[in-house]
């Protein structure tokens, strides 16, 4: 029988060090401003934002700064702050006399449809005493690089100056080089890669970095940051089909959606996944998956795919796992055999763990068990 194995990228197949380098950079960019010598959050505590489902540091930046700002804020209140954040951050550094915070806790709040985290919470009226406006510029549009600092300056540190003016056509606002470049690396080797390749395995990416649009269309790539493409070049997996975020809007471009909608935990993103997997075709199996998602209706490309066949995920996060056991669900009610593999890789993060286990999720400390095990 045939098999398809979906692949996240960061803690699967990378070690994601640059943008979690990105995400410290850009905090300690505006601890720098503040005239505080850094501002770190700990890798475990950026675990435990995963496993609420907080999974891309655009979200996590927002959410940090603005929980660093609001707990400094109410012991400071009533000051006049302006909207832009890099202004607002001098300011709040001059006005802390000594006030140091102690450990930061990012409030609970409930998840939005069609919104990504960073907005919800502003819906929800996280960070009360944040100035509105400036709360705001923060919290809202974290995937705009022409509105959101946040998110403009996180893209910075992670693609370099030269390739962030290139990809968005705005002046460099910092110097630096690319920390995906620097600080990401490989998490499997050659027998790994020789172990995927194998002739009855189909591969194809699923993943939440910003990528180009589907290779099969020529428009620009204007705007499109080509994350997804590092990283799968890194590994050795530059020929495989993948659906990533870019290609996730490109579609919604197309048909006024929502990109935050078809995303994992989303089933579109899988089902465009399995079905490029098996065709070599992403733009295709965007279509066919849009068409999903609008009507209900499991018609296109998925007409041509074998009725039989193994679909596995491995990821590191619940994101993707959702995004497959739905698709999967969704093949056999249209009349496909296809027994569904979910798997959970921790790298020996406790919260990783611990959220696979409470999931029931089969899960791995690394490439090397997993293969053993599951015996791919």
């Amino acid at each position: 029988m045939k098999k398809v194995i979906l692949l996240d990228i960061d803690g699967v197949l990378v070690h994601h060090g640059g943008y979690r380098a990105a995400l410290h950079a850009t905090l300690n960019h505006f601890a720098s401003l503040m005239g505080l010598s850094h501002f770190d959050f700990p890798e475990e505590k950026l675990a435990e934002l995963e496993k609420r489902g907080i999974f891309s540091e655009w979200d996590m930046v927002p959410l940090l700064l603005a929980t660093l700002w609001n707990d400094i804020l109410e012991h400071r209140p009533g000051l006049k702050l302006p909207a832009d954040l890099f202004s607002a951050a001098v300011i709040i550094g001059h006005n802390m006399n000594g006030f140091k915070p102690q450990e930061l806790v990012i409030p609970e709040f409930e998840f939005i449809a069609g919104q990504y985290p960073a907005e919800a919470a502003m819906q929800h009226g996280c960070f009360p005493f944040i100035p509105m406006d400036l709360r705001l510029n923060i919290l809202s549009q974290s995937r705009n690089v022409n509105f959101s600092q946040t998110m403009r300056l996180f893209q910075h540190y992670s693609l370099g100056s030269v390739v962030f003016s290139k990809t968005y056509n705005l002046p460099a606002e910092v110097e630096t080089e690319s920390l995906l470049h620097t600080h990401d690396r490989s998490n499997i080797n050659d027998a790994i890669l020789a172990k995927l390749r194998q002739p009855n395995i189909h591969l194809a990416g699923l993943t939440a970095r910003p990528s180009a649009p589907p290779r099969e269309v020529d428009d620009s790539h204007f705007g499109y940051a080509p994350e997804a493409e590092i990283a799968l070049e890194l590994v050795g997996l530059a020929d495989i089909p993948f659906i990533a975020f870019g290609k996730l809007e490109y579609l919604a471009a197309k048909r006024g959606l929502d990109a935050g909608a078809l995303i994992k935990p989303s089933p579109v993103h899988a089902l465009a996944a399995t079905a490029a997997a098996l065709t070599g075709d992403e733009w295709a199996g965007l279509q066919s998956a849009g068409d999903w998602h609008q009507t209900g209706k499991l018609n296109g490309v998925f007409a041509t795919l074998p009725r039989e066949f193994e679909l596995f995920v491995v990821e590191d996060t619940m994101g993707g796992i959702r995004s497959t056991h739905a698709a999967g669900e969704i093949l056999r009610q249209n009349g496909f055999n296809v027994p569904t593999q979910t798997i959970g890789l921790t790298s020996g993060s406790a919260s990783k763990i611990e959220a696979f286990t409470q999931a029931g999720i089969r899960h791995f400390e690394d490439w090397e068990e997993l293969i053993a095990k599951i015996g791919i």
